[in-house]
Parts: structure tokens; sequence; C-alpha cells
């Protein structure tokens, strides 16, 4: 397997629970190096919790364990790399400095940023310190191409992980797609079969 790219996950992609779900077993994996900050965590709870009711406590509970599955996901001291992005969206500044924070850390050559929001990153900023924003769906195909065995691993553990209630193959397919990823969703239930297995 190829080495782990380093990412890191805004708040929009750990929002989705299935989408968080498969990018923490990729993380577990060892498929991806996956990395996110306090704020990131802030704001994905805070919208979870206004949105479905979500207790505090459950929300923390899986801010727990999120941390420690990923090992040295958590970043910190990177505010100081916002203010080279002056392009980037003011809100998102803090993504940017916190993906050129672990790439520098971790020693790769570049860093990728996964997000919804890609019209909020500047490209050019991005690129000038080694550095892309993708979407999920878009990484999540270009990671299934590269190491087919490893992420469809990463989604059997996900899918045996769902046990309140249990969820099929397909079911499991058909969430993800339903937030956004249809091209992984696709091609991942093209891979390993729509069936119960």
């Amino acid at each position: 397997m190829p080495k782990p790219p380093v990412i890191v996950l805004d708040a929009c992609v750990l929002y989705p629970a299935a989408q968080r779900d498969l990018f923490m077993w990729l993380a577990a994996g060892g498929v991806v190096r996956a990395h996110w900050t306090d704020q990131i965590h802030k704001e994905w709870m805070r919208n979870v919790e206004r949105n479905y009711g979500i207790s505090r406590d459950v929300l923390e509970r899986v801010r727990t364990l999120m941390d420690r599955a990923a090992g040295d996901a958590l970043i910190t001291g990177y505010r100081r790399y916002e203010r080279w992005f002056p392009k980037t969206d003011a809100k998102d500044r803090h993504v940017a400095a916190a993906a050129f924070a672990a790439r520098k850390h971790s020693g790769a050559a570049r860093a990728i940023i996964v997000t919804w929001n890609l019209k909020d990153f500047d490209r050019k900023e991005l690129a000038a310190v080694g550095l892309i924003a993708e979407t999920p769906d878009v990484f999540a195909c270009r990671l299934l191409e590269k190491s087919p065995e490893e992420v469809a691993a990463a989604f059997f553990r996900m899918r045996d992980n769902l046990r309140n209630p249990p969820k099929t193959n397909k079911e499991c397919v058909e969430a993800l797609a339903g937030q956004g990823m249809k091209a992984f969703s696709r091609r991942i239930g093209e891979l390993i079969g729509k069936s119960k297995s």
C-alpha cells in the first residue's frame, strides 16, 4: 500500500455520521493520516447538537474516541500560519493553517484538505505551501483506485460497527451517497456488491 496521505478533515465532512465513520475507519486502518483541530471539532459538534438534538455528552464521547483512534490527529499551534492565506475565506483560514501544520509536522510533500467548501479556499495559496483541497467524493474515489482492498476493509469495519440498528452494505452505500459521496458510493458498491454480507 502507498504511504498514507496526510489529510485535514473539515467540519462539513465530520458533521454527517456516515462520512465521519468512513474516514475514522480509514484512519484507524492506516489508509490515511487524518487530522483536525479543536475548532473543527467544536464546529461539527455544535451543528450536530443544534440540528439533531444529540446531547453534548454523547458528542464529547465521540470526539474522545476520534482523538484516541487517530493517534496524532489533533493539530495545535497552527494559528500563526493563518496569515499565509489572505485570499482564503476568513472562516476557513484556520483549516488551511492546520493543513500546513499537519504537512510540516509529518514531513509530507503535501497535505489534502478534505472539504465540501472548495470555493472557500484559494487554490494558488494552497499550492504555494504544498496543499490541495478536494471534496470527500473525489478524494475517496482516488483513494479507492490506489488502495481498493484497504478502503473496502475500512468500509466493512464501518458497517460491522453499526449495531443499533445494524446496516447492510447497500444501506451503508446509500447513506454515503445521500451525504454527497455519489461517485464513491457507486464505485465501492461495484467493488463489494450490495449484498447483506
